[in-house]
């Protein structure tokens, strides 16, 4: 059985059953535990399940990192109203820093071609500024995630260390009034978290949906963040939290985005 195979296979078994003992799956596949176990480590990594002692376990949908086309197609029309709202916050000559979230993404389709220097640990959002010619674009290096197309770890932040960051617009896979921001993958909220400390202004750009969620890792609070661009208003509960934390909160809809 080749890898691709195995890995369709072990995660059909995984949404089946919930979890897997890794001596089970070694015999039924027919090869050593160590290879269950290295395939257990490349699906961890791409954020599709977690290891346990002994085996593996499925993840909820809330931690789960989805790959990039797929959260793409999750509610595009917000995030489309959201990235509008903050290329507005752009400013010529300014060193800024995009995440791999697919909201960033459609900021880099919409935002103009003014001079910038633009720090991304994505690959779709590089490809997508080499068409704008006033843009310069610094690609962090790291491990690369064939989900997200992005890179991270300690090459990535190593390489962020060096720049002054005006300015930081990320992206989140949950948002908890208390607890603040959180994501789906360990190695993308570790390089967040380091990009939030460096940032001079950090704008959060994610929809409404994410409200109540927590998700697997926390990356920030509401003291750490400058701006939160919502397409609508947020449930009040959340609101509340957040800007008594120090967190202002911008609506697409009220500047007709």
């Amino acid at each position: 059985m080749l890898a691709i195979d195995r890995h369709r296979w072990l995660l059909d078994e995984l949404n089946e059953r919930g979890s897997l003992r890794t001596s089970e799956i070694a015999e039924r596949a027919g090869v050593a535990e160590e290879t269950i176990r290295r395939d257990f480590e490349k699906l961890e990594a791409e954020g599709i399940l977690s290891r346990t002692h002994g085996g593996a376990v499925r993840l909820e949908a809330d931690r789960r990192e989805f790959p990039a086309g797929e959260r793409a197609l999750q509610h595009a029309t917000e995030k489309q109203s959201i990235a509008r709202c903050a290329a507005r916050r752009l400013r010529a000559g300014q060193t800024v820093y995009f995440d791999a979230s697919t909201t960033v993404l459609e900021l880099v389709r919409v935002m103009p071609d003014i001079p910038l220097t633009v720090v991304t640990n994505s690959i779709e959002n590089a490809l997508a500024l080499a068409e704008k010619r006033d843009v310069s674009c610094v690609l962090l290096g790291g491990t690369m995630h064939p989900g997200s197309l992005s890179c991270t770890g300690w090459a990535a932040e190593k390489s962020l260390e060096i720049y002054h960051l005006d300015a930081a617009f990320l992206s989140c896979r949950g948002i908890d009034a208390d607890r603040g921001f959180s994501d789906a993958s360990e190695a993308q909220a570790q390089l967040k978290h380091s990009v939030v400390e460096r940032a001079a202004q950090v704008f959060l750009l994610a929809d409404t949906s994410k409200c109540g969620v927590t998700s697997s890792y926390f990356f920030a609070g509401g003291a750490d963040l400058d701006v939160w661009i919502a397409e609508t208003p947020p449930p009040s509960q959340v609101a509340s939290a957040l800007v008594s934390q120090g967190l202002r909160i911008v609506c697409a809809e009220d500047e007709g985005s």
